[in-house]
């Protein structure tokens, strides 16, 4: 399972932070790092991958000088690319990979593509709590 870590650390303690970090044996062996990124503020994110409760666990020690919150991550990137290149094919593709059934499909590419062609971004948010009206409406509840 992928995850994201964010610690919150105020740079004055990055001595206190390290002296943690390196403390003891490393994590366990399902532990794998992905990416570490310090934000030049008191934010930093780690990116990992783990199996068990243990790795997260391990990392409970950065809460020892700072605050460390960790959440499971869905890799969304190849939907994002697709708003990103406005490719509504390259979404398509994305929501069927996910399972989607074909009239879902087509539903979350009429939505995308109508709120893509409206005239600004104020049309656009009209679009969007017009869609939830009639999604509540027709009793699905759900925004495609």
């Amino acid at each position: 399972m992928l995850y994201v870590g964010l610690f919150r650390v105020e740079r004055v303690k990055d001595l206190d932070f390290w002296a943690v970090f390196w403390q003891g044996g490393g994590p366990p062996n399902d532990f794998e790092l992905v990416a570490a990124y310090n934000l030049l503020t008191d934010l930093r994110v780690i990116v990992f991958k783990a199996e068990t409760i243990q790795s997260i666990r391990w990392l409970d020690r950065f809460n020892l000088v700072g605050k460390l919150e960790c959440f499971p991550a869905l890799d969304q990137t190849e939907g994002y690319q697709s708003v990103f290149n406005r490719n509504l094919e390259q979404f398509a593709a994305f929501v069927r990979g996910r399972g989607a059934r074909e009239e879902a499909v087509a539903s979350a590419v009429h939505f995308r593509e109508t709120a893509m062609h409206a005239p600004n971004a104020w049309a656009a948010l009209d679009w969007a709590r017009e869609w939830r009206r009639q999604q509540t409406v027709a009793g699905s509840g759900e925004v495609s």
